[in-house]
């Protein structure tokens, strides 16, 4: 990997460390902050109310990158939100899938042919028509733009043919120096330290792969899948599939500079002109000024529904760090700080403020099995290491109420959500359950005598429940953990993973009576080991990029993940057993060389709670500030800001303090 994104990664922002000081110093200084008196102390700073539509909004830095198809991270994927249209998008509040270049779309019975049809007055910020076409040319510049495409995998189930699956890490690449909160898990708040790293392509070359794309006309493109997928207008939605506008060929191989001063790759494929030219998109907005002091945006007056778009302008208002952020949200200078990560002592000092705003984000921290190798092969053993977590404890004490323990591989808002969209599409229902009983089938080909036997315990959540957990053990032949090989979990060097890591290794002890060796490693070292298949158990993340249930699904569970060491160690665990037990349970024997087990493909969630491939762990919260006279800003699980329905009431009032009744010398 190389160019900006390396940067990201292996560069995170310095505000982490300095919060919980910041906050302090900042509530010590003002003596609880410094509020208009009329407020009653009950925001963070003063409350100024604006009097344009002018959104004031730090997130964590400046935009950078202005390319749908290059950019990896808040805050450049929220400015090409703004900036550049998809066929769909997502409702901010609820996730659900929403028309946007396309007025609507159809599916075929079985989910594997898509149809969208754009809308007439879709219009580029030059006033050109957006076209099928447009679409098309764009997603085959990202093909051919392959690793430089940081979320390049999302292009899969378009790939014609048999060309083999575009994979790429899910993991972001954290900083061994983190702190507690500061894991990749928790890259919501400054997703740019965890952007994920870059899809590659196996097999055939970007060039040699194309898509099963047509566009037929103007204003209709046909997409044919190579696997069903009932979600598709979500992932549809994720900014890699928005178009980039035909620049001239003058333009298309000069590698202009971004603002920052970062080369585009010069690598023939028209890229979007940031410097010398103005850039042309098709969103709500379009780029007025880009410097490395400040980026504006302006509303396009050539989108289809600018009149329903109330900001006339977007400020991203740049911050040496967390505490300049802080500094100008507290003295009335921008409306909005998002991307910042807040340790559990800034928690209690921000959690009484109104404007403090908490919800749960789609970052999963889980611990991922090599199912390759026995006793893991058997699905009683996966399940009973599942069941022995107390995760709401882990979440609560081990990180004191940070994160939101997770029960299930997906957040429930968006799955509700989904499934409610899928029941109101006829086809979509009959091609999710085609789509099921084929996983089925494939689970039944590829199955064993543990998954016969676990037919019966399929969890709709992995709730901690040490009973079903020990008795689990048990049928799998160690009870009581007698005979049960030394677990080797491997988790990157991190304070907070540490902590996590031996919390669970406790829980493990306690309720199973299994044993586990911990194995701190560098970056470097646990991804080694990660890729050879060197861990019985190891901590992964997904920081989610859709609702899409298939392709989080893949990018968790692909088979995939287990190709460059499956069946590469000469025993079970590399350490010795436990005795086994007078009496004789019988111990697993070790399959020393055996061929590594089929691991069937995970394509929805049902099938991961069956075949619990890994652990579900916890989920992120994400933070931010937002001033009261600010509506439409709304966050969900995926982070995906959209400013088309902000607006500022220039009128806000602060609420009114209710009088307090006097009776006699006392208060009521």
């Amino acid at each position: 990997m190389k160019g900006r994104l390396a940067k990201i990664v292996r560069d995170p922002p310095r505000w982490r460390a300095k919060l919980v000081a910041v906050l302090s110093l900042a509530l010590v200084a003002s003596g609880g902050g410094c509020f208009l008196d009329d407020a009653g102390g009950s925001y963070y700073g003063r409350v100024v109310v604006p009097r344009a539509q002018e959104f004031r909004w730090s997130d964590g830095g400046l935009p950078r990158v202005f390319d749908p198809a290059r950019a990896a991270a808040p805050p450049d994927t929220d400015a090409v939100r703004a900036l550049y249209e998809g066929l769909t998008d997502y409702d901010p509040r609820t996730l659900a899938v929403v028309p946007a270049d396309a007025a609507r779309w159809e599916a075929s019975r079985d989910a594997r042919v898509w149809t969208f049809y754009l809308r007439d007055d879709a219009r580029w910020s030059n006033g050109e028509p957006v076209t099928a076409q447009d679409y098309l040319r764009s997603w085959q510049r990202t093909l051919r733009l392959g690793e430089d495409a940081p979320h390049f995998s999302l292009l899969n189930n378009l790939i014609a043919g048999d060309a083999r699956s575009l994979r790429g890490d899910t993991q972001p690449k954290p900083n061994d120096a983190q702190s507690a909160t500061g894991s990749e898990a928790n890259a919501n708040t400054n997703a740019t330290a965890n952007a994920p790293e870059s899809r590659v392509a196996n097999g055939a070359t970007h060039g040699e792969s194309r898509l099963a794309v047509e566009a037929l006309g103007d204003h209709v493109l046909r997409l044919s899948l190579r696997r069903p997928d009932p979600n598709l207008p979500a992932l549809l939605a994720h900014p890699i599939f928005r178009p980039v506008h035909d620049a001239p060929a003058a333009q298309a191989g000069r590698g202009e500079a971004s603002p920052a001063g970062a080369p585009q790759p010069n690598d023939g494929v028209p890229t979007p002109p940031v410097a010398g030219g103005a850039l042309v998109t098709n969103g709500a907005f379009r780029l007025g000024e880009a410097t490395d002091e400040r980026v504006v945006l302006e509303r396009a007056p050539n989108y289809w529904d600018a009149a329903r778009v109330a900001l006339e302008r977007v400020r991203f208002v740049g911050a040496r760090d967390a505490e300049g952020a802080l500094a100008a949200y507290r003295a009335g200078e921008v409306d909005a700080v998002t991307n910042v990560n807040v340790e559990p002592t800034g928690l209690k000092l921000l959690a009484s403020y109104k404007d403090f705003r908490r919800a749960t984000f789609g970052a999963l921290t889980y611990y991922d099995f090599n199912a390759t190798r026995p006793p893991f092969d058997d699905v009683r053993v996966r399940l009973a290491l599942a069941l022995a977590i107390d995760r709401g404890r882990l979440s609560e004490d081990t990180l004191e109420g940070s994160t939101v323990p997770a029960e299930n591989f997906l957040p429930a808002e968006p799955r509700e959500e989904k499934e409610r969209d899928a029941k109101s599409e006829d086809g979509l229902t009959k091609a999710d359950d085609l789509r099921r009983d084929e996983a089925k089938s494939d689970d039944t080909k590829a199955g064993g005598e543990s998954k016969q036997a676990a037919e019966g315990d399929g969890a709709a959540k992995l709730t901690f429940d040490p009973d079903r957990a020990r008795r689990l053990l048990a049928e799998a032949g160690y009870p009581g953990g007698y005979g049960f090989p030394r677990v080797r979990l491997l988790v990157n060097r991190n304070d907070q993973h540490r902590q996590v890591a031996e919390t669970i290794k406790e829980m493990w002890q306690d309720v199973l009576g299994v044993e586990t060796d911990l194995q701190l490693k560098s970056w470097d070292e646990y991804e080694t080991r990660l890729r050879a298949g060197e861990y019985d158990v190891a901590k992964r993340s997904l920081l989610m990029q859709t609702t899409d249930e298939e392709a989080n699904m893949l990018a968790m569970f692909s088979p995939e993940r287990f190709a460059f060491g499956a069946g590469g160690a000469t025993d079970a665990q590399g350490a010795a057993a436990s005795p086994q037990p007078a009496g004789g349970a019988p111990r697993r024997a070790a399959a020393e060389n055996s061929p590594p087990r089929v691991v069937p493909e995970i394509l929805d969630e049902p099938q991961a709670l069956r075949e619990v491939p890994a652990i579900p762990v916890y989920f992120a919260s994400s933070f931010a500030l937002v001033k009261p006279y600010v509506g439409g800003f709304d966050a969900n699980l995926l982070e995906a800001y959209s400013l088309k329905r902000v607006r500022l009431d220039v009128g806000w009032q602060p609420p009114r303090k209710e009088p307090t009744a006097v009776v006699g010398f006392g208060r009521r």
